[in-house]
């Protein structure tokens, strides 16, 4: 195959499970389609599946026109319109009813046999959502617990994320310590982090704008958190 060939040749290759997996997907909530290089594995799979499903019956047909295409441009036609857009449309959509007969009758031996060879994907929470888009990067961030307890620090590097489906924690690596309104002041000294389980205990994680150099929280927002602790009489906190 000539070399300027091989970037279309590829494309053709994910081209069928790609689409597949669009009509699968369409419509559906959830986190969008990323073009990264888990899809595009997961294009190639679909893509091998549909083509030893569908190439067969091609082959038969065009085989033995292969030297004279030209004259049976409707039949190359179909089977470009079918092998890229009818069957991956047809697979897509068949794959959904499947899936909403599984989730409807989960306790069915085809139900469960379906899971056996195709377990359920762990839904995607709002704390994989945070960290995969980066919400969190260069900020500080406060961990409330049911109980009131704060923990606060910077995030980032060489600090870590855990997302599904590993537990869910966070691994602070510069501990801060809070003021009354959870706001952090000043670096903990001595302190070489602190490791967070966000398990069921957790009621929020506050995130806050560092400073320009990513230091320290942002000035502005701590000038304006001390006039709150003032108080509308002028007591400091901490006093009656």
């Amino acid at each position: 195959m000539p070399t300027e060939l091989l970037p279309v040749a590829i494309l053709l290759a994910i081209a069928p499970g790609y689409m597949t997996i669009y009509f699968a997907a369409h419509g559906r909530t959830g986190p969008p389609l990323r073009p990264d290089l888990h899809l595009v594995l997961k294009s190639l799979v679909v893509s091998a599946a549909l083509l030893a499903f569908v190439g067969p019956l091609a082959y038969v047909n065009l085989w033995p026109v292969r030297n004279d295409l030209s004259s049976h441009a409707v039949e190359v036609a179909f089977w470009m319109v079918a092998i890229f857009v009818a069957v991956p449309f047809v697979a897509g959509r068949a794959s959904r009813l499947i899936v909403q007969w599984v989730d409807t009758n989960s306790t069915a031996r085809l139900a469960k046999l379906f899971r056996l060879i195709v377990p359920k994907p762990i839904p995607s929470t709002l704390w994989d959502w945070a960290v995969i888009e980066g919400a969190l990067e260069g900020k500080f961030v406060v961990i409330e617990f049911q109980d009131g307890h704060k923990i606060g620090g910077a995030h980032g590097p060489p600090g870590i994320s855990l997302t599904s489906p590993e537990q869910h924690g966070l691994f602070l690596a510069v501990e801060w310590e809070l003021n009354q309104n959870g706001i952090p002041t000043k670096q903990i000294p001595n302190s070489a982090g602190v490791l967070v389980p966000l398990d069921r205990d957790v009621r929020s994680i506050r995130i806050i704008n560092a400073g320009s150099k990513g230091s320290k929280p942002d000035e502005q927002e701590l000038r304006n958190e001390g006039r709150e602790e003032l108080g509308a009489k002028g007591n400091r906190p901490g006093k009656d």
